[in-house]
Formats: structure tokens, C-alpha cells, sequence
């Protein structure tokens, strides 16, 4: 099987009434999971005038260390929302490795080398 795998990706967030986005932290893949923590600098601004807010509180509260993932899940599903849709996964499966048609196999590629493929813009 062929396959590219990505081990890190930052995961940027627009604050409320700001125009541009911070980073917040990072994921990691690890043995088959995706692992989110949140950067220093991110949670430093709690208290600030521009405070951080939790991704999604019920899978991503505003805790210092690789955040647990909830029973069952392999990426945190506020996370895994983000990533393409399964035409889009075909779609990037195609421009990277050259496989066509609704028979690709979508598991030749990580979780994290679709989301850092399918843009910022959802476009692949």
C-alpha cells in the first residue's frame, strides 16, 4: 500500500471580532491517531483583552497538554469536520497518487494529509 504521511499540522482560528487568524496549536499524528494540544502562546491569552476561546469545548477545552480523545475516535470529530467530503478525498487521492474512480480506497492517505491538502478554502 501506498502512502504519505503527515505528522504535524497547525490548526489556525479566527477570535471573535478579529480579522485575522492566530494559531491556536497543533495536531500530531500518533500510531493511527491524531493528538491535539493547544500552543503557549494561544493559551497565554487567557485573561487578555483578546482571550482564547475552546475549539469545541466538549471535545477541546482550554487545557495545557495532548488533549485526550473522546472514547471511540481516532481525530477529534470538531477537527475531522474539516476534512473533505469523500469525493474530495477521491479528488486528492487522484492529484497525489494518481488513482481514479469511486473504488479508491480513501485509507491510501492520513487523516492529516487531507486536511492540509483540501486548502484553507475547502478546495482541493
Amino acid at each position: 500500500m501506498t502512502s504519505k504521511t503527515e505528522k504535524e499540522a497547525f490548526v489556525w482560528i479566527w477570535l471573535p471580532g478579529e480579522t485575522e487568524p492566530v494559531v491556536a496549536g497543533r495536531l500530531e499524528a500518533d500510531n493511527g491517531n491524531v493528538l491535539f494540544n493547544y500552543g503557549k502562546s494561544y493559551l497565554n491569552r487567557i485573561g487578555d483583552s483578546k482571550p482564547a476561546i475552546a475549539i469545541y469545548e466538549p471535545e477541546l477545552p482550554l487545557k495545557v497538554g495532548v488533549l485526550p480523545l473522546p472514547e471511540g475516535l481516532t481525530i477529534p470529530g470538531c477537527i475531522r469536520d474539516a476534512a473533505p467530503d469523500a469525493w474530495g478525498r477521491r479528488v486528492i487521492i487522484n492529484k497525489k497518487l494518481g488513482l481514479k474512480g469511486t473504488g479508491t480506497d480513501t485509507a491510501e492517505l492520513d487523516e492529516l494529509t487531507y486536511l492540509l491538502e483540501s486548502g484553507s478554502d475547502r478546495c482541493a
